[in-house]
């Protein structure tokens, strides 16, 4: 609470204040100037929300490496595409060499490894429905990584640019975020290996597959 409550011609008036915060460690920027909104006689209760909380949690989110996250051929659901070669004793028909066939081509009959970090904190913007609504950016790094008998080697990485649209759904004990992904854009860090062609369709075609590991990143709340 900022200031005690108020009593007005139009109810309660309450202002409160809060941010997420790590210990010894506080969020570098405010909030911006929040109006409240012209009050109307057929709204039981009017709220003004801003965006500076989430994106407080964005911020030391990516500092501690929160949205930091791994998928591999032992994640369930992901676990039978990871693989430059497609296995059908695993009843899969598809698999990450297809999306890149110059990694299948040099790196044929491998298990294959990602690992997601964020390149800065993600973004939330809150506007009105008319004006766009909540909208999420995010920029990441997605190091790939070859499996074998003789263990795993890094080969290759790109970067992931993700413009999208957000829900946000309150519960009793959180407020968790589902996103729309809009535009993806892959950008090879390893042409030799990750070709920025193949990048290009990847990210078209594996959009549902991007969009259930981004809601999977957020869906703890």
């Amino acid at each position: 609470m900022m200031d005690a409550p108020v009593i007005t011609p139009r109810g309660i008036e309450l202002a409160t204040s809060g941010e997420i915060s790590a210990p010894g460690f506080r969020t570098p920027f405010g909030p911006r100037p929040l109006s409240l909104p012209s009050p109307t006689a057929s709204n039981l209760l009017q709220l003004a929300v801003s965006d500076y909380v989430p994106n407080t949690l964005m911020f030391h989110g990516h500092r501690i490496g929160l949205f930091n996250t791994r998928i591999d051929p032992n994640t369930p659901q992901f676990g039978p595409v990871m693989r430059t070669t497609c296995d059908m004793n695993t009843g899969s028909l598809f698999c990450v060499g297809d999306l890149f066939p110059t990694l299948r081509e040099v790196f044929p009959n491998r298990a294959i490894a990602f690992m997601f970090s964020t390149v800065k904190a993600p973004a939330i913007v809150v506007r009105p429905p008319e004006l766009g609504g909540i909208r999420f950016q995010l920029m990441g790094l997605i190091e790939v990584s070859s499996i074998d008998n003789n263990g795993e080697t890094p080969i290759g990485a790109m970067e992931i640019h993700i413009d999208a649209s957000m829900k946000m759904k309150m519960t009793p004990r959180a407020v968790r975020g589902r996103v729309n992904l809009e535009t993806i854009r892959l950008i090879t860090r390893t042409p030799q290996i990750l070709v920025q062609e193949e990048l290009d369709d990847a990210g078209f075609l594996s959009r549902e597959i991007l969009q259930r590991m981004v809601n999977d990143i957020l869906k703890q709340g």
